[in-house]
C-alpha cells in the first residue's frame, strides 16, 4: 500500500514548519499562511492550520533504508530528544523484523523511523534527511477497531499479521494503517490516542477522509 498523500492538522503551523525545515532539514515543497507540504519520497505530507478546540496530534512512521538504522538514530539524536520506553530509545520487533525509534514534533505528533529488514531498500551512502524514503505508517484511531478493519477490507486492503480489538495493522510493509482504539496509549509515548480529522490518498484506492 502506497501513501501518496497524508494530510494532517496542527494548531502550531509555524513552529511545526520550522521544526521540519530547519531542525530536521527536510524539503518543504510548498508553503502558505495556512499549510505547508513536505516531500518524502513518493509521499506528500501536508500540514494544515487547525483551529480545533483540542490540538490535533497523530502517529506517522517514515521508512528508512534497512541497513542504516544506527546511522539514522545518530542523525535523529543529534537533532531531537528520542522517546524512551522502559529506559530504551529503540525497539526491535521480531514479528515485523524491524527496528524503530520514536520522537515527537512541536505539535505532539508521534514520529517513528522504521527499518524493515524484509524490505530491499539498502543505501550505500551516509544517512541524511533525503533517506526518509516515504510515509509507511499512519495512525488511525477508532471507537471500534474491528469495525474499522472491516471497512478497510471492503476497500481491498488486507490485515498485516495478528489483530485485536485495540490494535490492528492493515496494509503491507510499504504502507500500513495502524488502527488503534481511542484512549489507547501510543507506543513510546504517554499520549492517549484521540480521533482527529485525517485525509490520505492511497495509490489504487483513492482519497479517504477520516474523522
Amino acid at each position: 500500500m502506497i501513501f501518496e498523500e497524508v494530510k494532517l492538522y496542527t494548531a502550531r503551523l509555524a513552529e511545526t514548519k520550522h521544526f521540519y525545515k530547519e531542525t530536521l532539514g527536510m524539503n518543504v515543497v510548498t508553503e502558505s499562511d495556512y499549510s505547508f507540504t513536505l516531500q518524502i519520497g513518493w509521499t506528500n505530507m501536508i500540514f494544515v492550520h487547525s483551529e480545533m478546540e483540542q490540538d490535533p496530534f497523530y502517529h506517522v512512521a517514515w521508512m528508512i533504508p534497512t541497513n542504516r538504522f544506527q546511522e539514522a538514530k545518530a542523525w535523529a539524536a543529534a537533532r531531537v530528544e528520542l522517546s524512551t520506553q522502559e529506559g530504551q530509545d529503540e525497539t526491535y520487533s521480531e514479528n515485523w523484523n524491524s527496528h524503530s525509534l520514536y520522537f515527537e514534533d512541536p505539535a505532539g505528533n508521534i514520529l517513528e523511523l522504521i527499518a524493515h529488514h524484509s524490505a530491499h531498500n539498502e543505501s550505500d551512502r551516509p544517512f541524511t534527511a533525503n533517506d526518509l524514503l516515504h510515509v509507511c505508517e499512519v495512525g488511525l484511531v477508532s471507537e471500534d477497531v474491528l469495525s474499522t478493519v472491516g471497512e478497510l477490507e471492503q476497500m481491498g486492503l488486507k490485515r498485516w499479521g495478528a489483530i485485536s480489538n485495540t490494535f490492528a495493522p492493515v496494509g503491507d510493509v510499504n504502507g500500513l494503517f495502524i488502527v488503534v482504539k481511542k484512549e489507547r496509549v501510543w507506543f513510546f509515548s504517554e499520549q492517549k490516542a484521540q480521533i482527529f480529522p485525517l485525509e490520505v490518498v492511497i495509490q489504487g484506492v483513492g482519497r479517504l477522509q477520516i474523522g
